[in-house]
């Protein structure tokens, strides 16, 4: 981990440098792993590829804000989060405007009870890592998630955001966060149930 933090470190200084052959290495290391943040926050990979363009190139021209007590992937992170939000709150389609989340959520009795039981489950991250199919699984149920709904739910699970963060970064109140990121969870432990009930869970 060391090593990778001073590779980084001596890149930005190449980055700052104006170094070419800095900029290329910038696109060799990262471009895949920004492409997979990027494509959690859309459904379309030629949008993620185009909003992964826009961020390799704010990240050079940014390159002088960066802080030297931090590591630099975190801060690509952001960069590369923030413009996919930006970028996907003037280019989402009205069906994903108008889609309602109702649809999708489990059937519940009047006493607020599962109509149908929904198998429990948690999920450990190692497993998800290393369970490709179970990844697979997971990543469909949320990119069926409408964008309101999905952009939350990614910030909190994947990416580790604070409650009080998403409710900055997408301009909403908190009990709206918590409130859209629960109702996201109810959704994909739905899509999953399936899949832990055939486990055996």
């Amino acid at each position: 981990m060391k090593t990778k933090e001073a590779d980084g470190r001596q890149l930005v200084e190449r980055l700052r440098a104006r170094d070419p052959e800095a900029i290329d290495e910038l696109v060799d290391q990262y471009s895949k792993p920004l492409f997979g943040v990027i494509l959690n926050y859309t459904k379309n990979p030629s949008d993620a590829e185009e909003i992964l363009q826009d961020t390799l190139l704010k990240i050079i021209h940014k390159i002088d804000t960066f802080r030297e007590e931090s590591d630099v992937w975190p801060w690509m992170r952001r960069i590369a989060i923030n413009n996919g939000i930006m970028w996907l709150r003037k280019h989402r389609t009205r069906n994903e405007r108008t889609t309602s989340l109702d649809e999708l959520l489990p059937d519940f009795s009047r006493e607020g009870e599962f109509a149908v039981p929904v198998y429990g489950w948690t999920v450990d991250p190692e497993e998800v890592y290393l369970n490709s199919e179970l990844a697979g699984e997971l990543y469909e149920a949320v990119q069926l998630l409408p964008f309101e709904y999905r952009i939350p739910l990614v910030l909190k699970d994947i990416e580790g955001y604070s409650i009080k963060q998403i409710s900055s970064l997408l301009g909403l109140k908190e009990p709206t966060t918590k409130t859209r990121i629960h109702r996201a969870r109810l959704v994909v432990r739905q899509k999953l149930a399936d899949y832990f009930e055939n486990r055996g869970q």
